[in-house]
């Protein structure tokens, strides 16, 4: 990652120009890189809606999860096997390929990572998803039941399996009833994020 070269920005014809027209130069040059930053983002139409400060704050994400799959990339490619040792990339591996809709997400229910199966029930692709809180993406009436699961979880540093019924919202608004199993990942005997099973109702 460190050889990637630096584009500098291109330079303005050298002209005198009054502090006026500099400063309304240089805001015509902003808006163009923001309305350029908005055009990449994998939004649709929902990033027309967006500022400057959530454009620059969901630039900033898509980057950092660029970099990770890059990174993943070059870790892969790289791995070599050892006879009866699993590994990182092992696991990765299985949970991309797995049938199961899984994720990771924090204790505060936004989503770190998600399987192909997840991202397909949801209807979102897996740089969308990354982000979006899972109690969120609940059906309103469900929520408040669903936000009590996940803090008793955490709060009890429960770690057997917690399961419950809700109807989770796709990204094309339909609802889908599942059955949701809270995993509770620990390390150092804290609670670090919870591994997510989806067992949509048929």
């Amino acid at each position: 990652m460190s050889g990637v070269p630096v584009v500098p920005m291109s330079s303005e014809p050298d002209k005198r120009l009054s502090h006026k027209e500099v400063e309304q130069r240089r805001r015509e040059k902003a808006k163009q890189y923001f309305d350029e930053l908005r055009g990449l983002l994998p939004y649709g139409g929902d990033s027309a809606k967006f500022d400057k400060n959530a454009i620059l704050h969901h630039s900033i994400l898509l980057i950092k999860h660029l970099i990770q799959e890059l990174e993943q990339e070059e870790a892969a490619s790289s791995y070599k096997p050892t006879p009866g040792k699993g590994s990182s990339a092992d696991f990765k591996s299985c949970f991309d390929v797995n049938r199961q809709p899984l994720c990771f997400a924090g204790l505060d229910s936004r989503l770190w990572d998600a399987n192909s199966a997840f991202c397909t029930l949801m209807g979102y692709s897996r740089m969308e998803v990354t982000g979006l809180s899972l109690l969120n993406a609940t059906a309103p009436t469900d929520t408040e039941a669903a936000n009590a699961h996940w803090q008793n979880i955490v709060k009890n540093n429960q770690q057997t399996c917690l399961s419950y019924v809700c109807r989770l919202v796709r990204k094309d608004t339909q609802h889908i009833q599942c059955s949701l199993d809270l995993n509770l990942m620990v390390k150092g005997g804290k609670p670090v994020c919870l591994l997510v099973a989806a067992n949509p109702s048929n």
